[in-house]
This record gives C-alpha cells, structure tokens and sequence, in this order.
C-alpha cells in the first residue's frame, strides 16, 4: 500500500522568443511557500489577470560562489485553489503581466492547465509533474516522447509490472531510478535510507497517464 496523500506540483519549460522560464503549478499554499523559501518577505503589487490575480514580490539571490546578488521579480497567479508562479531576473511587473499573458490559464478541480498561446511562445519539452511517496521518494514523471526518451541507458532494463526499471549514480547526488512505461518516463529520487527497497516498492505502484 502506497501513501498517496502528498500534495503535488508540476513544472513546465516555457520559451518566449529565445528567453527559456520555468513555471511551477500546485496549491496556493505551495506558491505561498515557495515565495518564503526564495526571501520574499510580501507581495506589493496585485493585478487581476483572466479570472485570477497576479500578486508581485521582490527578493534578491545571491549567488554562493561568486557573492553576486541578482534582483529577481517573484510572479504568482492565484485562482480560487491553485497557483502557477514564476520568477524573473531583473524584471518589472510589466514583464510578469506580459509573460502571463501569454499563457491561458485554466483552472480545475485538481489544478491550473496553462497553454501558450501566441507565434512566440512555446513549450519546448513536455510538462513535469513532481510528486512525493513516503519510502519510495520524489517521482517526477512526464510524457515518453523521443526527446525524454534519450534519458534512458542503452542497455535493457529490468521487467516489471509497470514498465522497465533502470538505475543510474548521479556524482555526489548518489542514485536515482528510471520506470519507463508505455506512455511516461519517471525519475525516481529516492529517500537515502529507502534505495534498497525502492526496485520492490516500485513493482508495486502502477504509474498511468489518465487523458
């Protein structure tokens, strides 16, 4: 029996023109979050954008090697439940609104399906969706396409139930696992402590894109 009940969060590559940003997507209580982890102490500018609102923060990064601080714009859309947020280096809020508004924002009941809209905005690669299973660890799963299918070894996997299970060493990050299934590629970060039951665990859990 696996532990279902972690929240989770998806992020998605969106390129605009030849600038390539990240978005993450989850409740809002994630953006919330996220804000504070990246020292965003408040929000002081609000606009309301297709049926939600876009809330402004400002921190600065620095960057542990070469002390270097950066200002860095934090953009977050709110719906009623859930958020898509965003960050922009040296941006204003007229950058963020402009960036968002090239996106259509849908929110459900389950969370926010955001589509380029527009000659110059794309997603290059396929979403991620980012969730975490006690004893098993961080699965990130997304779309087997010829593109995330280049992350798979050369050599055959072994069999399961869901898919075909490779192992892999990140240098200094240690091991990570790999499910390839009919339809998805999920990385498995497993808890350090868990490695050597994660190939067992992972036999048992049935991984499904659901359209």
């Amino acid at each position: 029996m696996h532990d279902l009940s972690r929240p989770y969060t998806s992020v998605a590559k969106i390129a605009v023109g030849d600038r390539l940003h990240e978005i993450s997507s989850g409740t809002r209580a994630d953006a919330r979050a996220w804000a504070e982890d990246i020292g965003v102490g408040a929000f002081d500018q609000e606009f309301r954008l297709q049926g939600g609102r876009l809330r402004i923060g400002r921190t600065r990064l620095t960057d542990p090697d070469t002390r270097v601080a950066d200002q860095m714009l934090a953009a977050v859309w709110e719906g009623r439940r859930h958020a898509v947020f965003t960050h922009l280096y040296h941006g204003r809020p007229a950058d963020a609104v402009a960036f968002f508004d090239g996106l259509r924002l849908a929110e459900h009941e389950d969370g926010v399906v955001a589509v380029p809209r527009g000659r110059r905005v794309r997603r290059p690669e396929p979403a991620e969706l980012v969730k975490e299973i006690p004893h098993v660890g961080l699965l990130e799963i997304t779309a087997l396409t010829a593109a995330t299918r280049r992350r798979l070894p050369k050599w055959r996997g072994a069999k399961m139930a869901g898919g075909e299970l490779f192992r892999g060493d990140v240098d200094g990050q240690g091991p990570y696992f790999l499910l390839a299934t009919r339809s998805l590629l999920v990385t498995v970060l497993p808890e350090e402590e868990q490695v050597r039951d994660v190939p067992r665990r992972l036999a048992g859990l049935s991984v499904e894109a659901v359209r």
